[in-house]
């Protein structure tokens, strides 16, 4: 037979199946060479000061009483089972851009949007010419220019030449930004077939009662109507140049021949009547900025 002598302590050769009684004060300072089969029927009291490196196979069942004051950084590649309560609220941010209503400036007497917007539109605010309009009214504010260029009081409303509406819109998603490509509509009412009556464009940046400098954009002629007040819609498109608040203008008007189109008013006398309308429309446009190179 082989003896064993052990000098000071000795570890077991195999292990306990149930833990010593009384409970020893002090840990063996040599654990057994071969783990316990059985955990002990009570955990540690105090955890230990260090966590595991590698996570238990088997997730719990019950989360922790206290989470984690650090959040893991990669996110679980398994979903939960049961999903919260309580979904994620979802704040709708609302889309950049949209139509504005013009409303009359009291300073500038004339239809004005006062905050950038994707387009803006005077609606019937400048419906009719001068002591013409609905309804056997005069036009709404007329003349509806910043310079004081009057209307003709000549004619019959929604048979006459007559300015109806004007929008101004942008080309590209969003508010309207300096550099951006916009289109100018304007709603009017041609006389006869249309054939003689013209509308010309102007736009401009200085923004003021008798102090405007109009700049000439384009005509569109009034033509192919073939009914007594029917509307038709005649459009020019240009660039916004520099600055925060930018005017267009429409001068409607009946003319045989040529014109100057670098009046941008159009005045009816005794000699010739022209029974011209015009309007004026004030609006918003957003500073352009760097775009960020990614």
């Amino acid at each position: 037979k082989r003896h064993i002598f052990c000098y000071g302590e000795c570890a077991s050769t195999s292990p306990s199946l149930s833990p010593s009684s009384p409970l020893t004060e002090l840990p063996s300072t040599l654990p057994s060479v071969s783990p316990s089969t059985e955990p002990t029927p009570l955990p540690s009291v105090s955890p230990s000061s260090q966590p595991s490196p590698s996570p238990s196979d088997i997730p719990s069942n019950e989360p922790s009483h206290r989470p984690s004051l650090n959040p893991s950084q990669i996110p679980s590649l398994d979903p939960s089972v049961e999903p919260t309560p309580s979904p994620t609220q979802i704040i709708e941010l609302p889309l950049p851009g949209g139509q504005q209503d013009a409303e009359i400036d009291d300073e500038l007497n004339v239809p004005s949007c006062s905050t950038a917007s994707s387009s803006c539109s005077t609606g019937g605010l400048v419906a009719g010419r001068g002591k013409l309009g609905p309804e056997e009214g005069p036009e709404q504010n007329a003349p509806n220019s910043l310079d004081g260029c009057t209307d003709s009081d000549a004619g019959n409303y929604n048979i006459s030449e007559s300015i109806e509406a004007i929008t101004v819109s942008s080309k590209t998603p969003g508010n309207m930004r300096e550099g951006d490509s916009v289109t100018v509509t304007a709603t009017v009412i041609c006389w006869y077939t249309g054939a003689n009556d013209t509308a010309d464009f102007y736009y401009t940046t200085i923004v003021g009662q008798n102090l405007v400098q109009w700049v000439f954009i384009d005509s569109v002629d009034c033509s192919g109507v073939g009914s007594v007040g029917k509307k038709q819609q005649l459009s020019v498109t240009y660039s916004l140049p520099k600055g925060r608040r930018h005017a267009v203008r429409v001068n409607f008007s009946y003319r045989v021949g040529d014109r100057d189109v670098s009046s941008s008013c159009v005045e009816s006398t005794e000699e010739n009547e022209f029974y011209n309308d015009v309007d004026d429309l004030v609006f918003a446009v957003e500073e352009k900025t760097e775009e960020l190179l990614i």
